[in-house]
């Protein structure tokens, strides 16, 4: 019977609630407040001043509730932090991290790649000005073998016609 009695006092001061549902129910009065606070803008602005009045009073309630949680539970609220948002924590590190240096090694990437590229770019050169002189001389050639072709021929045939003029 004491054992009921003093859980269920634990439950009256608060104590006895999970941190996680605590810590729901305190976001959620934020969250209110946010929303009439946005309501009492509003309602100024459109000249109802009857809601007002209704919405200063819920506005009252939800930030005393606000602060009977904040008080009752400071130190948990500050303290306890959910998986969900460790996970989401460490998430947002890595990708903050990743971010950080991911721009380095793209950095890294690029350099090398347009390194590549110039390299590329250089060996195309070169082997264009080789083929290019390797053609001009093979051309160099192929007129000096036809030159010496067609004097072989022509001497032959001056030679061929002399020989049948002596005979006839």
């Amino acid at each position: 019977m004491r054992k009921n009695l003093w859980l269920d006092h634990e439950l009256i001061d608060g104590k006895g609630v999970p941190i996680p549902e605590i810590k729901t129910i305190y976001q959620s009065l934020l969250n209110e407040n946010e929303k009439i606070r946005d309501e009492i803008v509003d309602s100024i602005e459109c000249n109802d001043y009857v809601r007002l009045s209704h919405l200063l009073v819920s506005r009252s309630k939800i930030q005393s509730a606000i602060k009977d949680v904040e008080s009752l539970h400071e130190d948990d609220l500050k303290d306890y932090v959910s998986t969900k948002e460790r996970v989401s924590q460490v998430l947002s590190n890595a990708a903050n991290s990743m971010e950080a240096n991911g721009e380095d090694v793209l950095l890294i990437v690029t350099n090398s790649l347009e390194k590549l590229n110039q390299s590329a770019h250089s060996l195309v050169t070169k082997s264009l000005d080789i083929s290019s002189k390797a053609v001009s001389k093979g051309n160099q050639l192929n007129h000096k073998a036809g030159k010496f072709l067609v004097k072989k021929t022509s001497n032959g045939l001056f030679k061929l016609a002399n020989a049948i003029n002596k005979k006839s």
